[in-house]
Parts: structure tokens; sequence; C-alpha cells
């Protein structure tokens, strides 16, 4: 009787953290330029949505495919987010010096586009990834998915937000969380990301087949 090694659980599990392991790095050298953020990240989520469903193939070869192939528009969305995101945090900044109840009211105001804009970040850049689209229907479809599949969104930018906060909380745990971060902290983000966004995705899936069985039975 033949023992495959591949078979064993505790192998399978070492070698999906030895790619998350990986994955990661490339990630983060992908990110130093700054304005490649928006492509390493869409390259991450191209091999995670396929590693969460053991379709991954050869990460480094599937990383670096999905890094080129996206990088003009993963890269426009990413500045676009960003342009936002500055905004949006220097409006927040003015609402906390405003006194009474109108700072309060703005600073609640850009704490919820602040969540959305988190949301459809995650969404556009894991669209770009799965779909081929342009960077408006891209950010259309990350909007819908963003208010119309809440739960999930909530979860998604909980995690991300939970990560950040739990890593920053003081010198003790930052000192912690750095080395997790540069070895597995984005790979694992995107990793429990996108077991969710499987799910959310079956809505396009499901549109997909429901489209070729229709042009099936018209042939």
């Amino acid at each position: 009787m033949r023992f495959n090694i591949t078979d064993n659980v505790v192998i399978r599990a070492l070698s999906k953290i030895c790619d998350m392991v990986c994955l990661n790095i490339m990630w983060l050298i992908c990110c130093i330029p700054i304005v490649t953020i928006g492509a390493s990240t869409t390259a991450l989520y191209s091999v995670m949505l396929k590693m969460v469903k053991n379709e991954e193939g050869y990460i480094f070869r599937g990383f670096f495919k999905a890094f080129k192939m996206n990088f003009k528009q993963s890269t426009i969305s990413w500045i676009i987010i960003l342009a936002f995101g500055i905004l949006c945090w220097m409006d927040s900044r003015i609402a906390t010096m405003m006194p009474g109840t109108a700072g309060m009211v703005l600073s609640g105001v850009f704490l919820l586009a602040g969540f959305l804009l988190l949301g459809v970040m995650i969404y556009v850049f894991a669209l770009t990834a799965r779909y081929e689209n342009t960077v408006s229907v891209t950010f259309k479809n990350a909007l819908l998915l963003t208010v119309g599949r809440l739960p999930y969104t909530f979860l998604m930018v909980a995690v991300m937000v939970a990560a950040v906060v739990a890593s920053l909380w003081n010198t003790a745990t930052l000192m912690f969380a750095l080395p997790l971060w540069l070895l597995i902290g984005g790979a694992l983000i995107a990793w429990v990301n996108s077991f969710l966004l499987r799910r959310v995705f079956t809505i396009f899936e499901e549109n997909d087949t429901a489209e070729n069985e229709n042009t099936t039975e018209e042939g």
C-alpha cells in the first residue's frame, strides 16, 4: 500500500500556509512603489479567489500574470479610491474640530462614508481580479454589492479594520503584529475575504449560467 504524503492534512495545511507567505511577500514587494498597490492587491485576490476553491495552480505565475494583465485598470481604480480616501479623511478631521451637534453629525456621516469606501475598495479589486469590465462598471457593481450585500461587506470591513486597530493598539501589540504583517497578514485577510467574496459572486455566476442555458435552448 503506497502512502501519498500530499494526502496528509497537516502537509496540505503547511503547503497552503507556505503559499500564503509567498503571496504576502510578493504583495508587499509589489506595493512598495505605492502607486502599484491596486495592481498588487488585484493580483493577490486573483490567486486567493482560486485558492479558496483549490484552483490556484502556480501562485507565482498566477500572481504576476494578474498583476501585468490588470495593471492599468487597477492603478486607475487605486488612484480614484486614494483620492476619495484622502478627501474623506480631511473632511472627517475638520468635522472633529467642529463644536456641538454639527460636528457629531458630520463625524458620523464621514465615518459611514469611510465604511462604504472600504467596502467598495475590497469589491473593486476583487471584481477586477475576477471579471472583465470597464473601471466605471466595476465601481458601479462594487457600490451595488457594498450596499446590496451589506452583511458580507460588514464582515470583510470588520476583519480588515479589527486587524489594523489591534495591531496599532499599543507598542506591544505593534511589535507582535509587525512580523505577522510582513509574513502573512495581508494574504490572510485576503484569504478570509475571498471565502465571503465567493458567496457574494454567486449572483453573477448564477446569472451567467442562466444566460448560457437560455442561449443553448434558443439555439
